[in-house]
């Protein structure tokens, strides 16, 4: 959002430049072609900021209220076009408040006044001091850094409550307790089940031959996945080459197991699977258990 709306502002900016450019009579000339490129580029950039606007969560959405955005739009776009210093500066100024948004989202306070201030001291000086101006750079690049390191504690913190949230929701805590009673009762129903340390179920159907994949090898996959209810997520019935470090860790630990020509059940918990965040697109829920049918072939085992 902020990328595009300064996107905006130097987009007026090389307008106004484009436009000083141009004659009357070329004006004139290029009106017609002129009025349907405004509209277009109008239709276009609104349907783009729409799009970007429409996935904000509501309390974003509160603090940039349509109305507002449109007015500041407009202030640049009206703004006349031989004032090229003006548009400058307000290119300049939309890049520079989005580093102050950050720093101040972190809760470092910006004294916007005194930025100016310092700003249009320095900018509209007489001469260049290159030993103050040095200077200047180190210790904005010291107090930077510093800014820089608190943003990054702020976000980190920012992450984990975030976290904390998802973990503690009551979807996510349904769902492992759904998970562990429906692994409980397939171990109840099929002793020939076993649980690994980390909490994998797996069950052999077809033991294979050979040696295993191993963490870091490698093997043809055909697989049937589903939630514990029955739904199917995923298939693939052609086999894929796959490797148990690139995919989730429960799958991994199962495939990893594996021989050539294996069949195997994996029981995935819902923290050996997508975890707390689930994976929205495929229809899989916070800490949701995962069950998958896999028949392995053309093992390159572990080095």
């Amino acid at each position: 959002m902020k990328k595009l709306i300064m996107a905006c502002g130097v987009a007026a900016l090389m307008l106004g430049a484009v436009s000083c450019g141009n004659s009357s009579s070329s004006n004139s000339a290029n009106k017609g072609f002129g009025d349907s490129l405004s509209v277009a580029m109008g239709d276009a950039q609104g349907s783009r900021l729409l799009s970007e606007y429409m996935t904000l969560p509501e309390d974003q959405k509160e603090k940039i209220n349509k109305e507002d955005l449109l007015r500041g739009l407009k202030q640049v776009i009206m703004t006349d076009t031989t004032q090229q210093g003006y548009l400058t500066g307000i290119s300049f100024g939309l890049q520079l408040v989005g580093q102050l948004f950050r720093y101040e989202e972190a809760g470092v306070p910006i004294d916007r006044a005194k930025l100016y201030e310092a700003y249009a001291k320095a900018f509209t000086a007489d001469t260049i001091n290159s030993e103050a101006m040095r200077e200047a750079q180190t210790t904005f690049q010291m107090l930077a850094e510093q800014a820089q390191q608190k943003m990054m504690e702020f976000y980190q913190q920012k992450e984990a409550e975030a976290k904390a949230a998802k973990e503690n929701s009551p979807e996510a805590k349904e769902n492992i307790a759904a998970g562990e009673a429906y692994l409980k009762d397939q171990m109840a129903k099929d002793p020939s089940i076993k649980v690994t340390a980390s909490g994998l179920g797996y069950k052999v159907i077809s033991e294979g031959e050979g040696e295993a994949v191993g963490s870091n090898g490698s093997a043809k996959v055909k697989y049937t996945g589903k939630l514990i209810d029955g739904t199917e997520f995923d298939k693939n019935s052609d086999g894929v080459t796959m490797n148990p470090n690139r995919v989730v860790p429960g799958f991994g630990e199962g495939l990893s197991m594996m021989k050539n020509g294996a069949h195997y059940i994996l029981y995935i918990p819902g923290n050996l699977a997508y975890g707390v965040d689930g994976n929205p697109q495929a229809g899989i829920a916070p800490n949701a258990m995962l069950v998958f049918e896999v028949e392995t072939s053309d093992v390159t085992p572990a080095n």
